[in-house]
């Protein structure tokens, strides 16, 4: 929920106000009320300062006339300067929204833009000044992702190409963002061109300085370990991190005990800097060694190190070592050579000899990689977590930063995409902190997969191609950059873009990637180009030889093959389908490529049957995908792929009405008013009630079926429900302390019917102590607000008060593992509450995650609640549905009433689920 918007906000004051609100704007601005004379030019009367203050180029003629740019620092306590009152005048005579959006932005009044924007229409110029709004107000994404609309109706725009490289620049993708301004320099503008050459340079210099200290402090390591140069005190200041990691290399690669004196002073300044004596006990132990026997080892090692091979084999050379004692040149040669994984406890025990945390990290590293091997995905996360949880001082960064990586992978590969971004993200943070720039830009790829499976395909984009810009020779880095990039123009319906970043991936000749693969298989039906992808397929079975694919990425391969080969051969498309599926049920649960693999070959299954007319066959696959018997009649059934849509409607007789449509040329937004045909719905009227069984991503979306019809979300295999008696107990959470970070207002309650209420309030309404409580209740209302926070969960969840840990959301992820065993009626009056996450392979939202727990009846809404409407309302649905009507005919009736006195009220987005 949410209070009302209060009268008198900033961006109520400049909407639909004449000249005088243009008085009060000019004098709260300071706008100068100075006349132009005749003779100024036109084309520059929003623009006739000497310099500029806005650092960002406006679309409006009278807005971009060259100046040069002068920042102003809030602290200066400067005004920026604006148009003339007499400007803004004509501006408002003429309704040039744009205009006037353009003379507050340069007068540094962004809320006050923003309503005239709301105002100008649509057009690639209105996108680019929206996009100058969002950078004022920190938002570079958002930034970008109205850019990229407007390049796409204006290609080359030079002030979308400006805005753009601003936006990239606060993201620091320094590359691209000097890729831009070097597209603005080549238009040759007065002014323009120079300023955008100029800072094109300065972020090419950035680069390649930071890319050239980490190149000479990587060239120093590897000397120091071949005893062949040393490090500067200015190198080790600025990266002790990267030198630690190498020192321990130079301890095993020495050939005497000279050489390890000559190193103390690099380990007594690292040292002093992590605390501790860890690098000097190396020292003193590789000391106590026998040189005559060590000295040949450690020649070996330094060969090794530099990628060569051992005379005699690595066996040979590992058999040597263990026989020899040589405990830390064993532990080097096992890393560098990946080998740890065969005798993961073996390491470990050597870690724990050497006592120093660095090694320790690396035992539990390899031990989590061990158990991802084996599937134990949850064992590897647990081990993983208390790992990491000894990095937070900070003073252990490539080695915490590895953990946090491989961390965000496990995340990603269970499709907890707000854990493997956090992950990631405070990997990159750590690795830069220590200096480590080569790992730092190979995590941009890490982030860049996340996001676009996050939906946000702009952003995916540029921090993969920012990669490609600073490696733009790495044959492999441009087959994975351009793979994810074509994917995700796939998922924008974006097909030539999709076909063209395809095609830049062929100059490699490496294996294809399986995203690769995946949208060859997509673009064969879409855009096919049959010869070229048939190639590109055909080496699907080399990915099968490899024997490097776990149990859910064959099944998916298997998937990809199928779905490539069912728009050309049906029955053996079929067959590979359902290959898929088997080999995905056979797969650990928790694979996420599995459960993939079966939802994407279902849907493939069930769009063959649609096209082909085969309504009977593709209910009865329906009903095989979910495991449970659907019902005879009113039941809706409907799945979207891209352009398909797919529906089969059961009328209250029984008989069945259907529709395939191929037809759609833009992606499936949120509005999906209207994708089930009016014809479907029609027959449906006739329903006390309608079951409607949606494929993710329509699942929990408003708007399904008409308002007044009868209409309940069927989640299923259902739960078994008790048939005895179950004693009442009515769970209420309400006054809730949510963190004052948040700044979000105190929430009303409506006194809950009944005397048997168990109430959290206030400080005990922790999500820990909700979880608790709600496991016995038989009727659940939660009166708090709801979040959609990508950075803690893809679906919406709820702000409780935070317990001593400072934890405070209750997410989809914890209520799907918890058991509801009094199978409540659940209330959620919470903002956005039925909000569902991204993922297209299974539904995702706080909801169905009830429903999972054991929940047999779940009330939610996909928008705003206005906090004084949602008593009123929810009460009379409640009061309905305890005298034993059904809650969709109750939600049905209630909300009709209410929209009978307000058309557009959000009572229109209120869903069950049961």
């Amino acid at each position: 929920m949410k209070a009302k918007q209060t009268a008198g906000s900033g961006r109520l004051l400049a909407v639909g106000v004449p000249v005088v609100g243009l008085v009060v704007a000019a004098a709260v601005l300071g706008l100068r009320a100075a006349r132009r004379g005749p003779g100024e030019d036109e084309a520059a009367f929003l623009s006739s300062e000497p310099t500029r203050t806005l650092e960002a180029r406006l679309s409006h003629p009278g807005a971009d006339r060259y100046r040069p740019y002068h920042a102003v620092s809030r602290g200066q306590g400067a005004s920026p300067t604006g148009a003339s009152l007499e400007v803004l005048a004509r501006l408002e005579a003429q309704g040039d929204m744009r205009g006037l959006a353009s003379a507050y932005l340069l007068s540094g009044a962004p809320e006050l833009a923003a309503s005239y924007l709301e105002r100008a229409g649509s057009s690639p110029e209105v996108l680019n000044d929206q996009a100058v709004l969002a950078l004022a107000k920190g938002d570079a994404t958002g930034a970008l992702s109205r850019l990229d609309r407007a390049f796409q109706e204006r290609p080359g725009s030079a002030q979308a190409l400006w805005n753009r490289g601003l936006a990239l620049r606060e993201l620091e993708l320094w590359a691209l963002a000097a890729e831009s301004f070097e597209a603005v320099a080549t238009r040759g503008e007065p002014g323009w061109a120079d300023e955008a050459r100029s800072r094109a340079q300065a972020l090419r210099e950035r680069v390649r300085a930071e890319q050239q200290s980490w190149n000479e402090a990587s060239a120093a390591g590897k000397a120091l370990v071949l005893g062949q140069g040393s490090v500067t005190s200015e190198q080790l200041r600025a990266r002790p991190d990267v030198f630690r990691l190498y020192l321990y290399d130079a301890i095993r690669a020495a050939p005497s005990e000279q050489t390890l004196r000559a190193l103390w002073p690099l380990a007594e300044t690292l040292d002093a800097h992590f605390g501790g004596s860890a690098l000097r006990d190396a020292i003193r132990w590789a000391e106590r060694r026998d040189f005559q026997r060590r000295a040949p080892l450690a020649a070996l090692y330094a060969h090794y190190f530099q990628q060569k091979s051992v005379p005699g084999g690595l066996a040979a050379y590992l058999e040597q070592l263990r026989a020899a004692g040589e405990r830390d040149l064993l532990m080097g040669v096992l890393v560098l050579s990946g080998e740890v994984e065969k005798d993961v406890e073996g390491y470990a025990r050597l870690a724990a000899e050497t006592r120093d945390p660095w090694f320790h990290l690396i035992a539990e590293n390899e031990r989590a990689r061990a158990a991802i091997g084996r599937g134990a995905l949850f064992q590897a996360e647990q081990l993983l977590l208390a790992a990491t949880s000894q990095c937070s001082g900070g003073t252990l960064a490539y080695r915490c930063g590895l953990l946090l990586e491989r961390l965000s992978t496990l995340y990603r590969r269970l499709w907890r995409l707000p854990e493997a971004a956090r992950s990631v993200k405070q990997a990159r943070a750590l690795y830069l902190r220590g200096g480590f720039w080569g790992p730092g830009t190979h995590i941009l790829q890490h982030l860049g997969q996340i996001a676009r499976l996050q939906g946000q395909g702009v952003l995916a984009r540029a921090l993969l191609d920012e990669v490609l810009a600073r490696y733009p020779e790495d044959c492999a880095m441009r087959r994975f950059v351009r793979a994810n990039d074509a994917l995700s123009f796939l998922e924008e319906l974006r097909l030539d873009e999709a076909r063209a970043s395809l095609d830049d991936t062929l100059k490699c000749q490496d294996l294809p990637l399986l995203s690769e693969m995946m949208t060859v298989a997509e673009l064969a039906r879409l855009r096919p180009e049959l010869a070229r992808d048939q190639r590109v397929m055909e080496r699907l079975q080399s990915h099968r030889a490899s024997n490097k694919l776990d149990p859910g990425q064959r099944a998916l391969l298997s998937h990809i093959e199928g779905r490539f080969l069912i728009e050309q051969d049906r029955s053996r498309g079929e067959q590979m389908l359902r290959q898929a599926i088997a080999e995905a049920e056979q797969a650990p649960r928790a694979s996420v490529d599995a459960r993939e693999a079966r939802a994407y070959s279902y849907a493939s299954l069930l769009f063959a049957a649609g096209k082909a007319g085969e309504w009977s066959r593709a209910l009865a696959l329906f009903g095989e995908e979910v495991g449970g018997a659907l019902p005879s009649r009113c039941l809706l059934a409907v799945t979207v792929d891209r352009e398909r849509t797919l529906a089969l409607a059961l009328g209250p007789d029984g008989r069945m009405e259907a529709s395939y449509d191929a037809g759609r040329r833009k992606p499936l937004g949120e509005e999906v008013r209207g994708v089930v045909p009016a014809a479907l719905a029609e027959p449906l009227r006739g329903c006390e009630q309608v079951s409607v069984l949606a494929r993710p991503p329509l699942h929990g979306r408003a708007g399904v079926l008409p308002d007044d019809i009868a209409w309940r979300y069927l989640v299923l295999p259902g739960t078994r429900l008790p048939s005895g008696e179950v004693q009442p107990l009515h769970l209420v959470v309400k006054d809730v302390e949510s963190p004052a970070a948040l700044g979000l207002p105190r929430l009303g309650a409506w006194e809950p019917a009944g005397a048997n209420a168990t109430v959290l309030s206030g400080s005990v309404a922790t999500p820990s102590r909700v979880l608790e409580a709600m496991s016995r209740a038989t009727e659940i209302e939660i009166h708090a607000h709801g979040l959609i926070n990508p950075t803690l969960s893809d679906a919406s969840l709820l702000v409780l008060t935070p317990d001593a840990s400072g934890r405070y959301a209750l997410t989809a992820g914890e209520v799907r593992t918890h058991r509801l065993e009094g199978h409540p009626l659940v209330t959620l009056a919470a903002c956005r509450a039925a909000h569902t996450g991204v993922q297209v392979h299974e539904p995702f939202s706080l909801p169905t995650a009830f429903i999972e727990a054991g929940a047999r009846t779940v009330l939610a809404a996909t928008v705003d609640i206005p906090d004084a409407e949602a008593g009123p309302f929810f009460l009379e649905v409640q009061e309905r549905i305890r005298t034993g009507q059904a809650a969709a005919v109750a939600l049905r009736d209630v909300r009709m009433e209410w929209l009978s006195r307000a058309p557009d009220s959000w009572v229109r987005s209120v869903l069950v689920f049961e």
